[in-house]
């Protein structure tokens, strides 16, 4: 079978064990079908052509999925040192909080699976210390639901409907509703995380106004396109608004759209 025209005609062969499907940029193909999280999150590898070699890369997910745990990859926790080690392991880096990689194009399958390993790999580092290293989001968070007195959840398990399951920041018992909220401190990627899972939790039956999205700081701090995209899924909000969440949450008041004055 031939392989699809968006696909370099070099992949065809090396990729043939995977589900392919146009990766969102030119050139650029997702490969999915072959490895699952622990909490059943598929692994999505990125990988396109360059020259004679292959780049691939796992999108910033991994990062992601580790911030939002509470895991910090770029301090001087015994976390940040696994994760060092572990890529050296594989052979690969990390730039920009993405896993990549470069190998000649003959090579792909190779880069591929080392790639999606490193992924499930890393994952495990939420294990050894998120118990005690909540993000400085997280704990604000945290802080505030128990000031006001909001009943609520840490890290619930959601059912989606046709199987799989996410683990947002916390489920609200709100006075009107429950609302699932997702914090994230920075960093695109945490930014595309919290899209992909307001978007499958609205699947879940969980209407707009039942869905929140806490990002850190101010919309200045964060890409307008980005925003305007997150504010069609979910309400947004700010640690440095958080009188806006509260009445959000107690009262039921709309949240405005993000985008800086001026956009």
């Amino acid at each position: 079978m031939s392989a699809p025209s968006y696909i370099d005609e070099r992949l065809g062969d090396a990729l043939k064990c995977w589900h392919i499907a146009p990766g969102g940029r030119p050139g650029t193909i997702a490969l999915t079908g072959r490895q699952y999280f622990a909490d059943g999150d598929g692994v999505t590898v990125l990988i396109r052509v360059a020259g004679d070699d292959a780049l691939a890369s796992d999108g910033g997910k991994t990062v992601a999925r580790l911030a939002d745990a509470g895991v910090d990859v770029w301090g001087t926790t015994r976390a940040a040192a696994a994760w060092t080690e572990l890529l050296a392991g594989f052979n690969l880096r990390e730039v920009d909080g993405r896993i990549v990689g470069r190998r000649p194009v003959k090579q792909a399958e190779q880069l591929a699976s080392d790639i999606a390993s490193a992924m499930l790999t890393a994952d495990g580092l939420r294990w050894m210390v998120a118990p005690e290293r909540e993000s400085p989001l997280i704990k604000q968070l945290y802080d505030f639901l128990d000031s006001a007195h909001l009943h609520y959840t840490r890290r619930p398990t959601i059912k989606l409907p046709h199987g799989s399951q996410v683990r947002p920041t916390a489920k609200v018992d709100a006075p009107s509703r429950p609302v699932i909220v997702q914090a994230v401190g920075g960093a695109e990627a945490g930014i595309e995380h919290a899209l992909s899972l307001v978007q499958r939790i609205g699947r879940a039956d969980y209407a707009f106004n039942q869905r929140l999205v806490l990002l850190k700081g101010t919309p200045e701090n964060w890409p307008a396109d980005h925003l305007d995209v997150l504010a069609d899924h979910s309400p947004v909000g700010f640690s440095a608004q958080m009188d806006q969440v509260q009445r959000f949450l107690t009262a039921d008041v709309e949240l405005p759209r993000p985008l800086p004055a001026g956009t």
